[in-house]
């Protein structure tokens, strides 16, 4: 999925969601449409899957939100879920930090 300011990639890598620009949706269940397919792979549980956010510049709350409403329905399904980032974006590392709590089995990767 493309739009000018960002893409959502779920076909390069199997178990791998790689998003990049710039997130501005205008509304939490903005971010539920565009996030339909990773929370389709995380019902269905068992290996891993990742979302790179590493070279995402910008996530407005709604998207961050969105992101916690990922990790829970990780937690429900038992699936295991990876965020990978950068820890010299300063939104990701904050980010990562506040998620952290809602699912030990969350793993968080930050170069």
């Amino acid at each position: 999925m493309t739009r000018p300011d960002w893409t959502l990639d779920v076909e390069g890598v199997p178990g791998t969601a790689v998003l990049r620009g710039v997130f501005r949706l205008e509304s939490p269940e903005a971010y539920d449409r565009v996030f339909a397919p990773i929370a389709e792979a995380l019902t269905v549980g068992g290996a891993l899957y990742t979302v790179d956010l590493g070279d995402v510049a910008l996530m407005n709350s709604s998207g961050i939100r969105a992101l916690a409403d990922l990790v829970l329905r990780a937690r429900h399904s038992g699936a295991k879920l990876a965020f990978v980032g950068r820890s010299a974006v300063p939104w990701q590392s904050r980010t990562m930090a506040s998620l952290r709590p809602l699912y030990d089995g969350l793993v968080i990767h930050l170069s």
